[in-house]
């Protein structure tokens, strides 16, 4: 199994491109530990474990395979960071993220599943979006409610 994928390197400056961050980042695997905010700097970091949507599950052996793989998500002109739903301090915990998403006054709000969230305040849209390594394979593709739902329909009229 060859593949050949050229890292993602995204830059938001508007709602737009923040919409196009916010679909390459569904089911981004965030790592608590990660999550950097450097006020002297007015920049708040993170390492996103990313499912590659953009690349077709490839067949292995008779399965579908997909891929994942790090990248370091940078917004610029931080002002304050908030939290909602988790303890940061001491946590080990991993967030599922579902959608990036900003108000007019420029506040990124990153939404994960269990009503968590991350507000970053910034002055203006300013988001880096980079892959790290190259993706690895997984077999596991993450699923949503309505496919859930749907597969449940399928199985019962069988």
């Amino acid at each position: 199994m060859t593949t050949n994928f050229e890292p993602l390197r995204l830059l938001a400056r508007d709602l737009e491109d923040l919409t196009i961050l916010s679909t390459h980042l569904q089911d981004a695997l965030l790592p608590l530990t990660s999550m950097v905010y450097e006020p002297k700097s007015a920049t708040f970091t993170m390492l996103a474990n990313r499912f590659c949507w953009e690349h077709p599950a490839i067949d292995h052996e008779g399965e579908p395979m997909y891929h994942r793989v790090h990248s370091a998500l940078s917004f610029k002109n931080v002002s304050k960071i908030h939290h909602r739903g988790f303890q940061r301090k001491g946590s080990t915990r991993i967030l599922n993220l579902l959608a990036l998403h900003a108000t007019p006054s420029n506040a990124i709000h990153l939404i994960c599943s269990g009503d968590n969230e991350i507000r970053v305040e910034t002055k203006d849209i300013h988001c880096h979006l980079g892959d790290l390594h190259h993706p690895w394979p997984t077999r596991k593709k993450p699923t949503h409610l309505y496919e859930h739902i749907e597969a449940m329909k399928e199985a019962a009229l069988k």
